[in-house]
């Protein structure tokens, strides 16, 4: 084995936090968007609709995670709530 960063040793119970990770990292990243959508005097209807049709894009050709699916008006709502301010972040 001449490249030993070739067969990475990860190890297990940290590898079982990749997919809680990732789903956060979705999350977030629909929440920005949500944001930037509302900034932009999007309807919440036409934000979750278009948002919901950027996470089938992002995962072609798999099927999109339905979990995240099933999130969007729900970060949509949260967002749109906020006042199209991402997690929560205060009005400056």
């Amino acid at each position: 084995m001449p490249f030993p960063w070739l067969h990475p040793s990860i190890p297990t119970e940290y590898r079982k936090t990749f997919a809680r990770k990732a789903e956060a990292v979705f999350v977030q990243e629909l929440e920005e968007r949500a944001a930037l959508l509302q900034r932009l005097n999007y309807s919440k209807q036409d934000a979750a609709a278009r948002l919901r049709a950027n996470v089938r894009w992002e995962h072609e050709p798999r099927p999109a995670p339905s979990k995240l699916i099933e999130r969007v008006d729900a970060i949509v709502d949260a967002v749109y709530a906020r006042g199209g301010r991402p997690g929560g972040t205060p009005e400056p």
